[in-house]
């Protein structure tokens, strides 16, 4: 898999909705996808929410839902 959170996204062919989102899938936000987490179903997702950081798990709640740059299934 490619290092940065750009590389994953263009190299990831199949492309996933907000809504569409399934367990697995990575979800990019922020202007440029510079943020990438997990969606492990049930409108949570785990991610590390900065460098040092220990790695969480968090609601998808209407900050995030705004923030969202789109997403990918990986080994689809």
């Amino acid at each position: 898999m490619p290092r940065t959170t750009q590389q994953i996204y263009r190299g990831i062919k199949y492309k996933v909705s907000w809504k569409g989102a399934e367990a697995g899938d990575l979800l990019f936000f922020y202007k440029g996808r510079t943020h990438v987490g997990i969606y492990v179903g049930k409108g949570y997702m785990i991610h590390a929410p900065g460098s040092g950081r220990r790695v969480k798990k968090v609601k998808l709640n209407s900050y995030y839902k705004r923030q969202f740059s789109g997403g990918v299934r990986p080994g689809y």
